[in-house]
């Protein structure tokens, strides 16, 4: 009778560089679960060495981590960190570079991405230009964004670590239970994807779903039954 009662084990959900808390997990906030916990942004800018704590911390016991793009470093680092305090991980179009370094796709990112984060300190540089770089570095087209809203959004990325800089174990699918979900339109992530599979990760590829998979049914849907058969 107490394990029927026992309360779920909480799932945190740990935001890219845009949205924070909720916002950034539209379909899986409007489910209401009361073991969903969402990751909101405390800091001017996302630190991987210090949100990987902050992410263990909020599982208060052992649970699951998500994390999407950018995050997805910091749920592979607090994973490293603390595989004792998961049952399972789910990265999702993960920025986990340094697993598949050598790649073509990750190797050209990093070469395009490098140059933006070469300006990130010089103050000749605007907001929206500096943006304006950072998305074509992404591969993305000019923001069409305020100017207040570019300047925010390009303090944040200019005060953030590079994510190839963050060290991570390609290994760590051999200490937790790992899903990738990618939504196939970059190479890149497709590269990390097949890294970790190597070693053992689960790969599930939604072909169309873009660079935010949760945002649809299906991927809403493989996040709930990954965590679902890894222990609630």
């Amino acid at each position: 009778m107490g394990l029927i009662n026992a309360p779920s084990a909480r799932v945190v959900f740990i935001h890219g560089r845009g949205r924070s808390g909720p916002s950034a997990w539209p379909l899986l906030a409007e489910a209401g679960a009361p073991e969903h916990v969402f990751l909101e942004r405390t800091c001017p800018a996302d630190q991987p060495e210090r949100d990987a704590d902050r992410a263990i911390d909020a599982l208060e016991g052992r649970g699951h981590l998500v994390g999407h793009s950018y995050g997805a470093v910091t749920a592979m680092l607090a994973a490293q960190r603390r595989p004792d305090r998961l049952r399972s991980l789910v990265l999702i179009e993960p920025a986990c570079y340094d697993v598949a370094r050598g790649g073509r796709g990750v190797e050209r990112h990093i070469s395009a991405m490098a140059q933006v984060f070469a300006v990130a300190d010089d103050p000749s540089i605007d907001g929206r230009e500096f943006f304006r770089r950072f998305a074509a570095g992404m591969g993305a087209p000019d923001p069409e964004v305020d100017d207040g809203t570019c300047d925010a959004v390009a303090a944040r990325i200019r005060a953030t670590p590079a994510p190839w800089e963050i060290s991570l174990r390609a290994d760590t699918p051999h200490l937790v239970p790992t899903l990738v979900i990618t939504g196939e339109t970059s190479p890149m992530y497709t590269e990390v994807a097949a890294a970790l599979e190597a070693q053992g990760a689960t790969h599930l590829p939604l072909p169309g779903a873009g660079h935010r998979p949760q945002d649809t049914p299906e991927g809403a849907a493989a996040i709930t039954d990954w965590v679902a058969r890894h222990g609630r």
